[in-house]
């Protein structure tokens, strides 16, 4: 969002508060009903979307300054995008694209971001991953058995979270590539961060300098296809590179590249999986991956405050998300019964890791989670599903928080299992649900 369109945004909101519900048409209980994490917790108005368009206004007519009481509330956000899908039903604003650029705002004034955002956005400066590990030792998930050509076409982008913590979900979707025969390729000892942890907690020129490393080097290999099991790495090359520099290649999610190979017949999942699952859709899988569509209209003022957009302009509702084709996978997976939570797709809770809140608030983290973890659990499912490493890193943590009997697997380990690639995993699942 440009400065322009920042501050007349700023002076817009409603003042309506539906930013902190789900749309009322989707409520279907009370229980699960909200939609903002840090409002679940904190209760009080700043921490919504529609509060902190008010302290970004407050800052800019000078009332408040940058502080750190002010930084603790902006940055107690998971930047899930919740709220601006709400806010469309009654108003076009878009206050994740203000949460964002106040944050930048923070940065810029020396405020920002958290001790602990800014700890690890020193390691993606200097080992190229937030986590502080040697970045020598990132392709050290990779086992012998798995097949790359050095040659492909298709790069497979494996990301910080699961090359370093959640090595199963890379280890996963290379062994259903080589099953399906699809040839593809690893970047080696030439991957980096994508840049998403420091964009989301308003390091922006840092990020901009992983963006134009990262384009370079695929480019420079002739890459057409790039696929992503981390949903945050999806998101920032497909949503957020293009706001500040084209690139040449196709990108997608690992479920939409499985659902494709499993329609075009080139996987088929035959090992029975007699279990209940949920899903969980990742923030940066639905709402958040609908890419902005260009307007190039007029803003028509009527009255104060009060303008037109002639033509129409997009809304970016969240629908374009990527909600079928994890969905159409379950599906396929014999015995398997699929059941549904009740905020689901573009209403979706956050499983609570985004945004560098994980760090900086985990008491935050874990309390979404384990709403989200009750939410499931009252589904009446056995296993809970997802397809991020993030959301794979902190449900687990409510699962254990909570003491709940759920199971988590990433979608590519059940398909794994389906296609009778694990026996002995399948095994251990079906005798912990049972």
């Amino acid at each position: 969002m440009d400065e322009k369109e920042y501050q007349k945004m700023i002076k817009r909101c409603l003042r309506c508060s539906i930013c902190k519900w789900i749309p009322q048409v989707q409520i279907k209980s009370q229980k699960y009903a909200t939609a903002c994490p840090a409002i679940d917790l904190y209760n009080y108005h700043p921490y919504s979307g529609g509060g902190k368009i008010i302290l970004a206004l407050a800052l800019e007519m000078g009332r408040i300054k940058p502080s750190e009481e002010l930084r603790d509330i902006v940055y107690k956000c998971t930047e899930c995008g919740n709220c601006a899908i709400a806010c469309k039903f009654l108003n076009t604003l878009e206050p994740l694209e203000i949460i964002m650029r106040l944050r930048e705002k923070l940065v810029e004034a020396g405020c920002g971001p958290m001790p602990k955002q800014k700890a690890y956005t020193d390691a993606v400066k200097n080992v190229n991953n937030p986590y502080s590990e040697p970045h020598e030792n990132r392709m050290k998930w990779l086992p012998d058995d798995i097949k790359i050509d050095p040659n492909a076409k298709l790069l497979y982008y494996i990301g910080c979270t699961s090359s370093y913590r959640r090595k199963e979900m890379a280890i996963a979707a290379a062994r259903i590539m080589n099953a399906a025969g699809v040839a593809f390729r690893i970047l080696q000892d030439e991957e980096y961060c994508c840049g998403s942890p420091i964009l989301r907690t308003g390091e922006i020129h840092t990020f901009q300098e992983f963006l134009n490393k990262n384009v370079d080097i695929i480019e420079s290999k002739g890459i057409e296809t790039v696929v992503f099991s981390c949903a945050g790495c999806y998101d920032t090359f497909k949503v957020d590179y293009p706001l500040y520099r084209d690139y040449d290649f196709k990108v997608c999610h690992t479920v939409e590249f499985f659902n494709e190979l499993l329609e075009a017949g080139k996987l088929k999942l035959t090992k029975e999986i007699p279990i209940s699952a949920t899903y969980h859709d990742p923030c940066h899988l639905g709402r958040n991956a609908e890419r902005y569509e260009q307007w190039d209209g007029e803003e028509v003022k009527l009255i104060p405050l009060i303008s037109i957009n002639i033509p129409p302009k997009p809304k970016r509702t969240g629908k374009a998300g990527i909600y079928d084709p994890p969905r159409n996978i379950l599906k396929k997976i014999p015995g398997l019964k699929f059941i549904e939570m009740e905020r689901i797709r573009e209403y979706a809770y956050c499983c609570g890791a985004g945004a560098g809140v994980k760090s900086a608030f985990p008491e935050m983290a874990l309390n979404t989670a384990k709403i989200r973890i009750e939410e499931a659990e009252d589904t009446g499912a056995d296993v809970i599903l997802s397809a991020c490493p993030f959301c794979s890193t902190n449900l687990q943590d409510g699962i254990s928080e909570s003491g709940s009997k759920l199971k988590y697997y990433d979608i590519s380990e059940l398909i794994l299992m389906a296609l009778g690639l694990e026996p002995e995993k399948l095994k251990h699942v079906l005798a912990e649900v049972a």
